[in-house]
């Protein structure tokens, strides 16, 4: 059923929509919320975006991930619609649902809605995990000079079905630069965790990424 979504999406939204975004990039491994998603291995993924001049959005990712073991998934297909509206020229607003599917081991599916307020550099999230799954909040900020953004932010996770030891918190800091028609991405993230140490993790990353606008 979500492959069939995915394919009607995907037929509608060329036509239908104004502008059409295709990311592709390449890293070093795959952090989510300060979180491992690939155990340290190069990642690959794409995204597409197709949007409407009056704000509306929708599209779908993929990415080899999240682990080595046969056992748990080994590959992320998400898709995600909202609207997003600039109220003035120093706030915007956006309002989205997420959908997070994992096709060989589907009991780790998720679905969140999200809330974002952008304010001059700053920009505040909000994201509200359906059936359980726990809520996230993230503040961040960048600031732009020549070709690049030096960018970071912090994280916190509500705990999973009230499990203090599953939740925590991330930091990450960063540089991203154009590079012929690329962009190039260094940064570091550190995982902090509230219950186990032994899950706290930190790490530099390395992502190249090509953009393509139609």
């Amino acid at each position: 059923m979500f492959t069939k979504n995915l394919i009607i999406l995907l037929f509608f939204s060329i036509s239908a929509f104004s502008e059409t975004e295709i990311i592709f990039s390449m890293k070093n491994d795959s952090i989510w919320r300060g979180i491992s998603q690939n155990n340290g291995n190069p990642t690959i993924s794409t995204e597409v975006q197709f949007s409407l001049d009056s704000g509306f959005y929708s599209g779908f990712w993929l990415e080899n991930c999240c682990s080595e073991n046969i056992s748990y998934p080994n590959r992320e297909v998400g898709i995600f619609t909202g609207f997003s509206k600039q109220l003035n020229d120093s706030l915007e607003i956006s309002l989205a649902y997420l959908g997070t599917n994992y096709p060989n081991s589907k009991k780790d599916n998720f679905d969140e809605l999200s809330i974002e307020f952008g304010f001059y550099n700053f920009l505040i999230s909000y994201f509200i995990g359906l059936d359980d799954f726990p809520d996230y909040y993230e503040l961040s900020y960048s600031l732009p000079f020549d070709d690049n953004y030096f960018y970071l932010s912090y994280g916190e996770f509500d705990s999973y079905k009230n499990n203090i030891t599953s939740n925590g918190s991330n930091f990450s800091i960063g540089i991203e630069s154009g590079f012929n028609d690329f962009d190039l991405d260094f940064s570091y993230f550190n995982f902090n965790s509230n219950g186990s140490k032994e899950l706290d993790d930190d790490g530099l990353i390395i992502s190249l990424s090509k953009k393509l606008v139609f």
